[in-house]
């Protein structure tokens, strides 16, 4: 349910229809000069869902995976997120990277190719994923949050700090969330914290985020001083940032995710 006090819930519905529906669903698109071109996404549509009325949608990124096991990886994050969806009644998409790294000259490993490059790239690839959904379904646009685990969670911070896509930055998803990924590594890769605590301040909202991170992972002193610089640029526990740590490792739970919904759903943006 969302609800904002006794406030008039903003709306702007895409009204689109023809899509498949319920259930999980495997849609193809086509980005010219990204990877083939084609590409197939996946997608799960709860069981409720009706042209009647506009439904929230969810971006879910997944991290790095094995050279070959990029689309499964995509498949399971779908997957790992339909509890959630059917419960809080939204969309999730999940896409594959197109990223390949090599190793001794050889395909190794499978992340997400990020601005800038010379060509498209995988923000790209959202924007398509977006107007797709948008036509075929009835997506509520003011409703629109991303996730992302590792690598993936890394590209959601990018995406809200840097501004690179007109389909999902600050000013048009409603929040987002990171599961184990950190600004460092790519918002703020290669700046001062300070650098970055002013690129933060210059944001026109607090757009809501929820940070996730086991207490061994690699990456749980980085997403620490994430949770201190958002707050100190005026981000406000259990209302504009929600930071939870867990006994565990670089991983996330199916529970967790139900979780990071509960934190993300009440916020939406002004059409």
């Amino acid at each position: 349910q969302f609800e904002i006090g006794e406030a008039a819930i903003p709306s702007d519905p895409s009204a689109g229809g023809g899509g498949a529906y319920p259930g999980a669903q495997t849609r193809t698109l086509y980005v010219a000069g990204l990877g083939s071109g084609t590409q197939s996404y996946y997608i799960y549509v709860p069981a409720g869902y009706t042209r009647a009325r506009p439904w929230p949608l969810l971006l879910a990124l997944h991290g790095v995976a094995p050279y070959g096991s990029a689309d499964s990886y995509a498949a399971t994050i779908r997957n790992n997120w339909i509890a959630a969806a059917e419960a809080g009644g939204f969309i999730v998409a999940a896409p594959v990277a197109n990223e390949i790294y090599y190793q001794n000259g050889a395909p190794y490993a499978i992340t997400w190719m990020v601005p800038p490059t010379n060509g498209p790239n995988d923000y790209d690839l959202f924007a398509a994923i977006r107007a797709d959904l948008e036509s075929a379904y009835n997506v509520e646009r003011t409703r629109i949050y991303g996730w992302g685990f590792s690598a993936g969670g890394h590209v959601m911070h990018d995406l809200a700090v840097n501004g690179f896509s007109d389909a999902f930055n600050v000013d048009t998803m409603a929040a987002y969330g990171v599961s184990a990924g950190d600004l460092a590594a790519l918002a703020c890769y290669g700046i001062s914290s300070t650098v970055c605590g002013q690129h933060l301040a210059a944001l026109p909202r607090k757009i809501p985020l929820d940070i996730h991170i086991g207490n061994s992972d690699p990456n749980y002193a980085y997403a620490k001083a994430d949770r201190a610089l958002f707050e100190a640029e005026g981000w406000v526990r259990r209302e504009t940032i929600y930071y939870n740590t867990f006994s565990g490792g670089h991983e996330y739970t199916i529970a967790q995710l139900s979780d990071i919904w509960g934190n993300l759903c009440p916020h939406a943006v002004t059409p």
